[in-house]
């Protein structure tokens, strides 16, 4: 039985409407029908409400298996072999924290510091909040030259009654005071987000439930993961069509409409961007908290957060003295993408040699 399932379930059996559960709960009733349609999952501060609500564990709300009342009340032998088997489990999960810390200390690392059930809720309603305000500076950042773009470009065509120079000037300041928007973005959630670098680069450890917990809600994310990512690659794919159709239509002699493409392409991907923002956050919560995928132990290396803090300030640098003095904007952005995998292959053959 999925969460989904299980939430029908709790609510059909108290007799309560969807508009009910959703007061009890403190969100709407449209929150609530995604909940129980599997189009969203509830995030780890609603579980915990869910279970007080419903007078459930956790566990009983998220573990895909079926109890019902007449097993519960059938015999306590189950319990207590149930009970017998969480014992055995934990057990389990005292030799993996007891393998983790060994490990920590095999890498130099003393400072294994435990997470409650508390500060990840805290860490994941944080990031959670922080998140959409990220996508949105981002976004801004890759629109700030479309301005730039349409009034260098009219007036280049004669659509401008202005002097190229003039409208490039004022293109790069309306630039400017856009990058000077995100950046007030991105310092703010910075600073919010800076108490929780622990659980980003040093050593964690979760207890057995929260853990599970953590696993759980990102397994359940995964689908809505996945299906966020292809759309946001199809709109990246599609972002580039309007320019071959206007080389193929118009040749080398296209003008005005050449530019105008440009600057659909620029928007369309920032969309695009927005929603890998979002989706990559929040499903890099899980992975930090769970520590996988580029949170593993072996990947918090401090040599190597060196090595990529100083490359992407190369990119960067690289990339805004390329578009500023050529006013290739159209063109400079190629960078990231080709930056994105020369870092990936850096950082395979540093791993490679440390090894």
């Amino acid at each position: 039985m999925i969460l989904a399932d299980r939430i029908v379930e709790l609510r059909k059996k108290k007799g309560w409407s969807q508009e009910e559960l959703a007061e009890a709960a403190g969100v709407t009733r449209q929150s609530v029908s995604k909940w129980e349609s599997a189009q969203s999952v509830p995030d780890l501060d609603k579980i915990l409400k869910l279970a007080e609500i419903f007078g459930v564990t956790t566990d009983y709300l998220l573990k895909d298996e079926k109890t019902s009342e007449g097993r519960q009340e059938k015999n306590r032998e189950e319990k207590k072999t149930e009970e017998k088997a969480e014992g055995n489990a934990d057990l389990q999960q005292n030799r993996e924290e007891k393998l983790s810390r060994d490990r920590a200390r095999g890498a130099g690392r003393n400072d294994v510091r435990k997470v409650t059930m508390e500060e990840a809720k805290d860490f994941l309603r944080m990031r959670e909040e922080s998140a959409s305000k990220i996508a949105l500076g981002v976004s801004l950042c890759i629109l700030s030259p479309v301005i730039l773009i349409l009034l260098a470009g009219g007036a280049e065509f004669g659509l401008i009654n202005a002097s190229e120079d003039k409208m490039g000037m004022l293109g790069t300041a309306i630039l400017l005071a856009i990058v000077a928007v995100a950046v007030a973005i991105f310092i703010p959630q910075g600073i919010k987000l800076a108490r929780y670098e622990y659980m980003e680069k040093g050593f964690i450890e979760l207890d057995h439930q929260t853990k599970s917990t953590i696993r759980i809600l990102k397994e359940d994310f995964e689908p809505e993961f996945s299906r966020k990512i292809m759309f946001g690659v199809f709109l990246c794919i599609v972002s580039v069509i309007p320019i071959f159709v206007l080389g193929v239509i118009f040749g080398e002699d296209d003008g005005f409409h050449f530019v105008a493409a440009v600057a659909v392409l620029l928007v369309v991907v920032s969309f695009a961007v927005n929603i890998f923002v979002k989706a990559g956050i929040r499903q890099g919560s899980y992975q930090i908290l769970l520590e996988e995928g580029e949170y593993t132990r072996e990947e918090k290396d401090k040599m190597l957060e060196i090595i990529s803090t100083v490359y992407w300030l190369v990119i960067t640098a690289i990339y805004l003295a390329y578009s500023f003095l050529t006013f290739e904007w159209h063109i400079s952005w190629v960078i990231w993408p080709v930056a994105g995998v020369i870092y990936a292959i850096v950082r395979e053959i540093y791993k490679a040699v440390k090894k």
